[in-house]
């Protein structure tokens, strides 16, 4: 029994330091796909079996200064979506984003009551090769690309892969 206890926490710590690592949802700035304080799993960035795509839920730490507040971030890692990727132009008009030009098909992931853009447009820009556009899915929260521009790849921790706790109690659902 001993062992078996052993080589289980073992098993827990090597998954926790290289493969998955848990994280908690700050705020309310991806409302409605999570609610403040929700744990969810990360597959780390280094196991990904390829690139991180289009609606996506990434982890990432940002630059040092960011020009908007977060609320609830103690770790200073954002939990955003991916709206647009490596040598995509994305832009907005009126409440409709555009990426390469055509709107954006973001299936619903958007709080509706902020529509697709929220109050706070997006300026044409073009990414380069190493960058990624994320935008919060309660897109009246404004801390996002719109605020501080497109993130690098090499800062992204991980990709979502699933919901494991809600209100203090178990909760899974798969990302």
């Amino acid at each position: 029994m001993i062992v078996l206890l052993a080589v289980a926490a073992l098993v827990a710590l090597v998954l926790n330091g290289f493969v998955v690592q848990p994280y908690s949802v700050p705020g309310n700035a991806m409302t409605p796909t999570f609610k403040a304080g929700d744990r969810i799993l990360v597959a780390r960035s280094g196991v990904l079996a390829s690139p991180v795509r289009t609606g996506e839920i990434v982890v990432f730490r940002p630059r040092q200064n960011l020009p908007c507040s977060v609320v609830g971030s103690r770790s200073g890692d954002l939990v955003r979506r991916i709206v647009a990727l490596p040598g995509d132009t994305i832009w907005s008009v009126g409440n409709t984003i555009f990426v390469n030009g055509r709107p954006l098909s973001d299936l619903g992931w958007y709080d509706d009551r902020f529509g697709q853009l929220g109050s706070t447009p997006i300026v044409h820009t073009t990414l380069g090769r190493d960058q990624y556009y994320v935008m919060a899915d309660n897109r009246s929260d404004a801390c996002d690309s719109r605020a501080f521009g497109p993130i690098s790849s090499s800062s992204i921790v991980g990709a979502g892969i699933a919901i494991v706790a809600r209100g203090g109690h178990v909760f899974v659902r798969a990302l």
